[in-house]
């Protein structure tokens, strides 16, 4: 069954392939398929198309793969960056809350406080002014008791910045401002951002902790390739990698990556390809007006987003680098592949088309044409068979000649035999003639020509010596036939009266036998009677002689009964014998009637002598007649 199953599925292929070479017979113009050189041709460029294809197609598929591999990495860049500012978040609310809940704040002492506050930013090495500050606000008065920074102590409220001053009323919870300018000592306006809480203690105080937004300059991840910052909710930049005179500004980028970063929120983060560049990253020459890879987080509990910008020729710059030695490396291929296919063949064809000239020479008779080339390959064997089929052509087209001469003459010799046979039946026949009509010493004479012949006349003469012996001895049969028959009837007649008087004499004898016989009867009887008279008489040797007289005569009247009776039997076998001799004689006579036209049918026959007819048992009538 398997080899069955595998024989119905080669013959499935077989004509499934059959039917695809089918179709595509029909579809190729013609003037395609009688040149090898341009369907070799079409073929290379088949070849080298499909190699360009996989060579493109397999380039793409690794840029593809590797793009996704650097947008990938983009994102888990903005994710770490994510982490860690949303980390840093978390310990500022956790800073202000801890001095929120401290011994001094607790104990609204407002020179403990002011005294914490000082030791606290004196332990982060944070001294400066434009280092972030803390702020003990008594929201009941509206003035600010305590503060890191010296001016701002003893003022109203009025001197905090308006986004400060409209979270101050917190309620129970921290509150983490929008990022805002604030006004500083020296300098230019500074961006900053605030965490306000309320303290844990009677007198209505709130504790605010603002820190600049500079102080993570530097702490974003990204080097020189690459460019990192933050937007708010406001798509404003409020942390930059490496320029602070963009804090605050408008991201200005035309990219969906803040609305995708929220849309798809922290656990998400991903990238996109953008650009040309036209806000931000305009700032850096090396971004600016040129088309970039950005990855997107959002930051755990803010509106923040972590954008990771790098230059698209830096970013895709070794897998481009990979993908152009692709091309390149295909294109080299696909023309290697197109001068060796074009060097190949053009020799081919060459030695196809010279092949096909020198075929068509032969077609046309030329069977001297030279067909040799040195390639060893199939072409090579090609011209060794053609070589080879010209040679064995030649060979057989000789080989032809020779039994067209042979024919030639064996139809020569064919002519003469049949005029010979013709003449020669011709003349056999009209010794047949003769001899049909009866002329038996007609002979056929052969001259030692044609075996053939020669044999029917030796047949022929022997056949017809044969009959002219046969024709004779029935011609000297039937006249002695004729003679014996003639002498047969008339001995049969004598024979017959002969018998006549016999039976008739017989027959006298018989009834003399008889009466005799009759009287013999009576003289016994009657010495009977004498024999018995005397038994009373003395006369006994008288009756002895008398009874031996009488014995006598029965003897004589038994041996005269046994006469008659042969008489009889003798009389019988004599009309026995006369009726047969009437049927022989009858017979004799019919034998003469057919003897006699059949004598006169071989008397029309002429042979050269008579032929004695001999019996093949009992005497011959030539001896009877003797």
């Amino acid at each position: 069954m398997p080899c069955i199953s595998l024989g119905r599925e080669q013959g499935w292929w077989q004509m499934s392939n059959d039917g695809l070479m089918g179709v595509v017979r029909t579809i190729t113009p013609s003037f395609i398929r009688r040149s090898f050189a341009l369907k070799f041709f079409i073929a290379l460029l088949c070849i080298g198309l499909l190699v360009g294809a996989v060579g493109a197609v397999g380039t793409q598929q690794i840029t593809g793969e590797f793009e996704q591999q650097v947008r990938n990495e983009h994102a888990t860049t903005a994710k770490q960056e994510a982490s860690s500012l949303a980390d840093w978040n978390k310990q500022n609310q956790l800073f202000v809350e801890t001095m929120a809940r401290s011994q001094p704040v607790r104990g609204a002492n407002v020179s403990e406080i002011q005294s914490a506050f000082d030791s606290e930013l004196r332990a982060r090495q944070f001294s400066d002014d434009d280092q972030p500050n803390l702020h003990y606000v008594d929201v009941g008065t509206g003035v600010v008791t305590a503060s890191t920074k010296s001016k701002y102590r003893g003022e109203t409220t009025g001197i905090l910045n308006q986004t400060v001053r409209d979270v101050l009323d917190t309620g129970s919870s921290t509150v983490v401002t929008d990022a805002y300018t604030d006004t500083p000592t020296l300098g230019s306006p500074q961006p900053r951002i605030a965490y306000v809480t309320p303290a844990e203690n009677d007198d209505n105080g709130v504790v605010v902790y603002t820190v600049p937004l500079d102080i993570r300059t530097g702490e974003l991840s990204g080097t020189g390739n690459s460019i990192s910052m933050v937007v708010d909710g406001s798509n404003r930049v409020v942390f930059h990698q490496m320029d602070n005179k963009l804090l605050l500004k408008p991201y200005g980028e035309d990219n969906d990556a803040p609305a995708a970063a929220r849309e798809s929120g922290p656990a998400k983060p991903g990238a996109l390809r953008a650009g040309p560049a036209q806000g931000a990253l305009n700032a850096s020459a090396s971004m600016a007006g040129k088309e970039y890879v950005v990855g997107y987080a959002q930051v755990l509990n803010t509106d923040w987003v972590v954008l990771v910008h790098t230059n698209l020729d830096v970013a895709y710059g070794t897998v481009r680098s990979v993908a152009d030695r692709g091309l390149i490396a295909t294109a080299l291929g696909v023309a290697a592949i197109g001068a060796i296919g074009a060097v190949l063949g053009r020799n081919t064809a060459s030695s196809l088309n010279r092949l096909t000239r020198k075929t068509e020479q032969m077609q046309e008779g030329d069977l001297d044409v030279e067909i040799h080339s040195e390639r060893i390959d199939t072409v090579g064997r090609l011209y060794a068979g053609f070589g080879a089929m010209r040679d064995s052509l030649q060979e057989h087209l000789a080989e032809v000649e020779r039994e067209r001469k042979r024919a030639e003459v064996a139809r020569d010799e064919v002519i003469e035999t049949n005029a010979y046979l013709q003449s020669k039946a011709a003349e056999y026949s009209e010794v047949m003639e003769q001899a049909a009509a009866g002329d038996l010493t007609q002979r056929m004479e052969a001259d030692g020509q044609h075996d053939a012949m020669d044999a029917i006349g030796e047949d022929f003469n022997e056949m017809i010596e044969e009959l002219e012996k046969t024709t004779g001895q029935l011609k000297s049969f039937a006249g002695k036939v004729e003679e014996s028959g003639t002498v047969v009837g008339t001995s049969a007649a004598s024979v017959k009266d002969a018998a006549e008087q016999v039976a008739e004499s017989i027959q006298m004898i018989s009834d003399d036998a008889h009466t005799q016989r009759e009287e013999l009867q009576q003289a016994t009887e009657t010495v009977d009677a004498a024999v018995a008279a005397l038994d009373d008489g003395d006369v006994a040797a008288a009756r002895d002689r008398l009874g031996a007289v009488a014995g006598t005569l029965n003897d004589v009247a038994d041996a005269t009964e046994n006469t008659m009776s042969e008489s009889e039997n003798v009389a019988g076998a004599a009309e026995e014998q006369a009726a047969e001799l009437n049927e022989v004689s009858a017979r004799a006579d019919e034998l003469v009637r057919y003897v006699g036209p059949l004598y006169d049918v071989l008397d029309r026959f002429e042979t050269e002598s008579e032929h004695q007819f001999v019996f093949t048992g009992g005497p011959s009538i030539a001896q009877d007649d003797d």
